[in-house]
């Protein structure tokens, strides 16, 4: 038992972070009530809803600029929880950590939370990279929302593609197809996610945790991009993963935490790069140092898009609208965001350092219908059920 009432009165009521050892402690006791600890259960929920929503609360109430208004330093109580679902889940789970035999594998999913509807913009873009020979095993989990909505599991259903297919199946698709994906429900990896999902419904640290921790190798995972939700700013991400990889808990060499913007800055946040006129907020973690900055549709040569166009039209879901994008029938600017998108990850593979040529090859792979294939080719090998 961990002593719920200081986090409460101490941390949660006044807005102070934890630590990275309470948040380790906090995470090692979440796995109690993973695994029925009914006290367990109702203390972590309470807390790690607390921990989450304290902030935006105090954001909304004072005004603050648009952001996580936890202080810098919440990157430890981030990196403390991942650490021990890392250890404790993830490690000790039925499959333990994917392992495919390749150099290194990236992910791009995303915290969601997106405040306008987009295409399923990081699995079309880890399609495309795969197509590319870039190797993903992305992450995700079904949309919070109703199901018109699409998040990466119900696009990957949508596909055709079984998102709960054994590990070895997932560890052999990611070496001949450069594609994976694991869900985030699946409890052969881990069990944090259900505590959301199946249990408390309420915004939850986890929807900080549960992206970060991929159960993919971190000695594999040493590439990846994560966007980041209205609710955190991507360089407390980048610092929390800084943490992780100095305690030898991560190994990620180069990181990119983005946060877009499709109204202004202080609206309209969509955890993904956004190519309408205010930007992308970005933290690049490369070699153990943070970088900050905003990239602009520009950045990839391209012009900036109306907020509006990367929506789907009336009456198409988000899972119709994504296909269309991947089978080269969609509108110019959906399609455009997704391929910067994808650009990203083939900065990231050491394709090209020039955003404007990584932008050029991730364009040619789709538009010549190789991503639409790989899909198809995914499909095959690891069919729905």
């Amino acid at each position: 038992m961990i002593d719920a009432k200081h986090f409460v009165k101490e941390h949660s009521a006044r807005n102070i972070p934890l630590c990275f050892d309470e948040a380790y402690e906090l995470g090692v006791y979440l796995m109690q009530a993973c695994h029925g600890d009914q006290l367990a259960i109702v203390q972590s929920i309470a807390l790690l809803t607390a921990l989450h929503n304290q902030a935006t609360y105090a954001w909304k109430k004072n005004g603050r600029e648009l952001g996580h208004s936890l202080p810098n330093d919440s990157s430890e109580q981030i990196a403390g929880i991942c650490a021990a679902i890392f250890e404790h889940d993830i490690a000790k789970s039925e499959f333990g950590f994917i392992n495919p035999d390749v150099p290194f594998a990236m992910d791009n999913c995303g915290m969601g939370g997106d405040l306008i509807v987009t295409a399923n913009v990081s699995t079309l873009a880890a399609f495309i990279a795969a197509a590319a020979g870039i190797p993903m095993c992305k992450h995700g989990s079904p949309a919070n929302a109703d199901k018109g909505r699409h998040g990466s599991s119900d696009f990957v259903d949508f596909c055709g593609i079984n998102r709960l297919a054994d590990k070895t199946a997932v560890e052999v698709c990611v070496e001949k197809l450069c594609f994976g994906y694991t869900e985030a429900l699946d409890v052969r990896y881990k069990h944090i996610h259900l505590q959301t999902h199946k249990i408390a419904y309420l915004p939850h640290m986890n929807d900080i945790i549960g992206p970060i921790t991929n159960p993919l190798s971190t000695l594999v995972l040493t590439r990846r991009v994560l966007g980041v939700n209205h609710l955190i700013a991507p360089g407390t991400v980048a610092r929390a993963y800084k943490t992780l990889n100095e305690k030898g808990v991560t190994h990620l060499n180069h990181g990119l935490f983005i946060r877009g913007f499709t109204g202004n800055r202080n609206e309209g946040g969509v955890d993904e790069l956004s190519i309408c006129e205010a930007g992308t907020q970005v933290a690049e973690l490369k070699d153990g140092e943070i970088k900050e900055y905003w990239l602009q549709a520009q950045d990839f040569g391209i012009q900036p898009v109306p907020a509006e166009s990367v929506s789907p039209p009336n009456g198409m879901s988000k899972g119709q609208f994504s296909i269309a994008i991947l089978e080269r029938k969609a509108s110019a600017f959906p399609t455009q965001m997704v391929i910067a998108n994808a650009a990203l990850l083939f900065y990231l593979a050491g394709k090209s350092s020039d955003l404007k040529e990584c932008y050029a090859l991730a364009e040619e792979i789709l538009m010549s219908g190789k991503a639409y294939q790989r899909m198809l080719e995914v499909r095959k090998m690891l069919p729905a059920e």
